[in-house]
């Protein structure tokens, strides 16, 4: 059974704001958030601290079954060390978890990757092909909401090729994909534009802003505000665009550009590509301005070997699950911004748009998922510090702050100034 807990002493980010108090937790469960000291069988001293609701990152690859660079054991680590307590992985895998059976055998092999260490809380989203698009209209995946239990987190649409099989470019399915679907999670590129770009001279200028912006406005045609969540805007252009949808920035459109092409070359490859610094910069002012709800990593931890294939050869994407946390905090801390509003980017929103019950608050009955960062560390990011199997970062060498010290699992201390337990979560319950 678990024990008690009283995190005391913290700065607490509340939905209401930030305030100093403590935090009583019970059966994996916040009992009580108060400004009195409860007892407890076991308490964590933060003062000085910043306490909030662990990082719910709505989009990781975890790239099991079938892929290299990262498994769900390394991950939940990276996951845990970064103050993520909660992932939502994405279903371009091999195979692709596109069906029911699919789903229920990435379940079986979490338990088994995860059954020597801890396991960080997870969900997963669907992925539509043509193949399947007669079995979602069906209802045999769980759509529409209807039916009594939710089976996803999503339904992942690639509107342009990336890493894996998974592509929906038939305008027509793609309609009746978005009106059918609670939610549908978008890689919004479109492919004809891919396509016409086939031929230019690098990466960069294979998948265009212009690209990204065409998707959106098919997007806008065909999809109901509040059933779209784009994934990894890259530009306040694309925001403002995509204003009735869901809007997901990552930290590597944030804070890296296109120069680092010149730099790192296909280490810096990602879809879609990172953008001119204009555009990161233009990214951030929407942030600021309210146009950005999520921030999703993104994570994809293709191996070095991989990566040294070259631009044209090697797959896109980098790893980012153990820094996107400290990353924001970093930033927020040195432009003062209210930390309070980086929880409802990093957890908050994300656990109401998905539907992800009892989680994304420091408030009384929600699931212990906690961060327990320390405002006054600074430290380098090494990547032989950090638990990635891919071993590389694309932020190596950047002084931050915002690292956890601790971080909570339903109520037991995962993570703690770099060691683990066996603590686990589990799949989340999403609200019907």
């Amino acid at each position: 059974m678990r024990l008690s807990l009283l995190i005391k002493n913290g700065t607490l980010l509340l939905s209401e704001g930030a305030r100093r108090g403590n935090i009583l937790v019970k059966g994996g469960k916040i009992a009580a958030v108060t400004a009195t000291e409860p007892n407890a069988e076991s308490f964590i001293d933060a003062d000085g601290m910043v306490v909030m609701p662990g990082m719910i990152d709505p989009h990781v690859h975890f790239r099991q079954p079938g892929m290299e660079g990262e498994d769900w054991l390394s991950g939940s680590m990276a996951a845990l060390a970064g103050g993520v307590t909660t992932v939502l992985d994405m279903p371009n895998t091999k195979p692709p978890a596109t069906s029911v059976l699919r789903l229920s055998e990435k379940i079986e092999l979490i338990n088994a990757q995860t059954s020597s260490g801890p396991c960080v809380n997870y969900g997963l989203h669907l992925g539509a092909t043509r193949e399947n698009a007669n079995e979602i209209f069906g209802a045999g995946l769980g759509y529409p909401p209807s039916r009594e239990e939710r089976l996803a987190a999503s339904l992942k649409v690639f509107m342009g090729s990336s890493t894996g099989d998974l592509l929906i470019d038939d305008d027509l399915t793609l309609k009746e994909l978005l009106g059918i679907t609670r939610l549908v999670s978008v890689h919004a590129e479109d492919e004809d534009i891919i396509r016409g770009c086939a031929g230019s001279g690098d990466h960069l200028s294979r998948r265009p802003k212009e690209a990204a912006l065409s998707a959106i406005r098919k997007l806008l045609a065909w999809g109901a505000p509040g059933r779209v969540y784009i994934c990894h805007i890259t530009s306040g252009e694309e925001a403002d665009l995509a204003s009735p949808f869901y809007r997901e920035a990552t930290p590597h459109h944030l804070f890296l550009n296109d120069g680092l092409m010149k730099t790192m070359g296909s280490f810096a490859k990602v879809n879609p590509p990172l953008r001119s610094e204009q555009d990161r910069a233009s990214l951030w002012a929407a942030l600021a301005g309210g146009k950005v709800d999520c921030i999703g990593s993104d994570h994809a931890p293709h191996t070095a070997a991989s990566k040294r294939m070259g631009v044209e050869a090697s797959p896109s994407g980098v790893p980012g699950v153990e820094t996107a946390l400290p990353l924001m905090f970093n930033a927020f801390l040195k432009w003062g911004w209210p930390l309070q509003r980086l929880a409802a980017l990093t957890s908050r929103n994300a656990a109401r748009i998905f539907g992800i019950y009892g989680k994304g608050e420091l408030a009384a009955g929600f699931d212990a998922d906690i961060a327990i960062i320390d405002p006054r560390e600074e430290r380098k990011v090494r990547a032989e510090r950090l638990h990635y199997k891919c071993g590389w970062t694309p932020y190596e060498g950047m002084a931050i702050v915002g690292w956890p010290r601790h971080t909570l699992v339903l109520g037991e201390v995962a993570y703690v100034d770099g060691s683990f337990s066996k603590a686990k979560g589990r799949s989340v319950v999403y609200e019907v």
